[in-house]
């Protein structure tokens, strides 16, 4: 192999990451579901021809560090009946995906006859039926009860549509009209990244994208070793917490055992207990994204983020359990709530190996849907994807404020307020930073928020919440407080109705206001460090109260 120049290099690995940008940015533009086109649940990624993933928009992390899983399971699955124009589709969590309503889409570059490159988008569907709309179930027992399962198919034979198949998707969903423009709009993203990437295969050759492929991957690789040498090497335990496990018990644990050793660690959750009865399992490919962007947290470069950088870590889990469960068990919960926990317990046992690179526990995912039905205006399906909690302080920084967790921190932009009123039966009454909700530290967690929208409907309507963090806040590190956690209520008249992560099926009256307080970050080192001037900042802007600076930071 001849050697890369390291300035061709450079500007082949910038196409590479421009093309998953523009792949993405043409879903945004041409996609219906507002949990598209507004809050932007989507990822993309460049994969070699070992569906390697090379580059990727910086979007979901959750979906790309498991999204070549999927590819991979497409791509054996018809390696020896792929042709140029196919497309390949599936969200089957036991083939490669995550959860069901993300439906990742794969379309093969070929050269010469052979596979060379792939182009794939995931995004999450508003819908993909299911005993709850939105796919979110806390009463699901199995995964069936979740929504249609998609194992490898094509969705698209040799440039042609399958419209058989096209329809059995959609018509398995409560929203079909949504659905198909969606997935046509991911078709025509994928075209638009193969032929910017054709073109850049015609303008530098194929060998020579392969050959810089090869080089970024093994870029990524080097890095992460490099870092993981700098910790302090040993074998590391710590536990996090589900708040529940859907079924009976509170505070279900996730312990691991990390082993740092030169250059390499091993992340063991063989411990972890058997897969529970709820929709809170993980699949192997969604665990390994947790793992992967844990690690990404600790380095804090960019040069990993591609799969080079996963071969420095070994992963071992026990099938059956809750990180690697066994079919058919249900796992919609897998990309919110299990991540939060999995990446939590990861963080936390690497507080002592790499303290100088800790980041405090960040608000767990906090999510409903409202489904309604309006005389006038028809079905509905509201994604409540807004006011997401605070994140972890770091050593040198503070948490950022209000903008999600650890899988995916603003990755999910906020729902335009007014789109929202203009779209749906409702009306946000207030949407504003909490003060107190970030942990006390030497840097402080980032705030939550509060978000209040009432239901000025007339149809019936029902609320399906899904959520984690309403008991476990999020952890403080090296001495830093614990974030407040996470609450939600109905004010109906006089009366409040508290609701947990786990209050399904509720049916809402016109004027009922529902009211969600999001958790706030943890903090980071001693209150009694942090500088004067920046306690009295965060009493000026509401951040905290001028008692909590005399008594937890000792300022006044």
């Amino acid at each position: 192999m001849s050697t890369i120049d390291p300035l061709t290099l450079a500007v082949v690995r910038h196409k590479l990451l421009a093309v998953t940008e523009e792949v993405v940015e043409t879903m945004v533009r041409t996609c219906f579901s507002p949990l598209l086109n507004q809050s932007r649940d989507l990822s993309a990624v460049v994969l070699d021809g070992e569906a390697q993933v090379v580059a990727q928009a910086e979007r979901t992390p959750i979906h790309m560090g498991a999204m070549p899983f999927a590819v991979r399971a497409m791509a054996e699955d018809f390696a020896d009946d792929t042709a140029p124009g196919d497309v390949l589709m599936a969200n089957d969590p036991y083939w490669g995906g995550s959860h069901l309503p993300d439906i990742t889409l794969a379309k093969p570059v070929f050269r010469d006859g052979i596979v060379c490159f792939w182009v794939a988008i995931r995004a999450h569907q508003s819908d993909t039926g299911g005993i709850s709309a939105g796919g979110y179930s806390p009463s699901a027992r199995e995964i069936w009860h979740e929504g249609i399962r998609i194992p490898p198919v094509k969705i698209v034979e040799k440039g042609r549509v399958r419209e058989d198949m096209l329809r059995l998707v959609c018509e398995n969903t409560r929203k079909p009209e949504d659905t198909r423009g969606d997935l046509m709009a991911a078709l025509a993203s994928v075209d638009v990244g193969v032929d910017r990437l054709g073109a850049l295969l015609d303008r530098y050759g194929v060998v020579q994208i392969q050959q810089c492929s090869t080089a970024i991957l093994d870029a990524g690789e080097a890095a992460m070793r490099a870092h993981i040498r700098r910790w302090k090497p040993g074998v590391y335990k710590a536990v996090a917490y589900y708040d529940h496990d859907g079924v009976a018990t509170e505070r279900f644990p996730v312990p691991v055992t990390i082993t740092v050793r030169d250059g390499e660690v091993t992340v063991d959750f063989r411990e972890v207990g058997d897969q529970v009865a709820s929709y809170l399992n993980s699949p192997i490919a969604n665990t390994s994204a947790c793992v992967y962007i844990s690690f990404f947290y600790l380095c804090n470069d960019q040069q990993v983020q591609n799969e080079g950088s996963t071969r420095a870590i070994k992963i071992l889990t026990r099938p059956g359990s809750v990180v690697d469960p066994i079919s058919p068990a249900p796992v919609t919960g897998s990309t919110t709530f299990a991540a939060a926990v999995i990446i939590e317990s990861v963080l936390k046992a690497m507080q002592d190996a790499a303290p100088e690179a800790v980041v405090g526990g960040s608000a767990r995912r906090f999510r409903y849907v409202i489904a309604g039905n309006e005389p006038e205006t028809g079905s509905y399906i509201y994604h409540y994807f807004s006011n997401k909690g605070g994140f972890g302080a770091n050593n040198n920084e503070d948490g950022w404020i209000n903008v999600g967790g650890f899988q995916n921190p603003g990755g999910t932009p906020s729902a335009s307020l007014e789109r929202v009123e203009a779209t749906y039966p409702f009306q946000v009454e207030e949407y504003a930073v909490t003060a107190e909700s970030g942990g006390a530290g030497k840097q402080r967690g980032g705030a939550g928020g509060v978000f209040a929208l009432r239901y000025r409907g007339t149809g019936p309507a029902a609320l399906n919440i899904a959520g984690e963090g309403t008991l476990i806040a999020p952890f403080g590190a090296n001495g830093g407080k614990d974030g407040a956690p996470h609450a939600i209520w109905i004010e109906r008249g006089n009366q409040r109705i508290d609701l947990t992560g786990r209050s399904n099926d509720v049916p809402l009256e016109p004027g009922d206001l529902i009211v969600h307080h999001s958790a706030g970050g943890g903090g980071c080192g001693d209150p009694h460090e942090r500088a004067r001037a920046l306690v009295e900042r965060d009493v000026a802007y509401g951040y905290i109260g001028a008692e909590t600076a005399r008594g937890v930071y000792g300022v006044g």
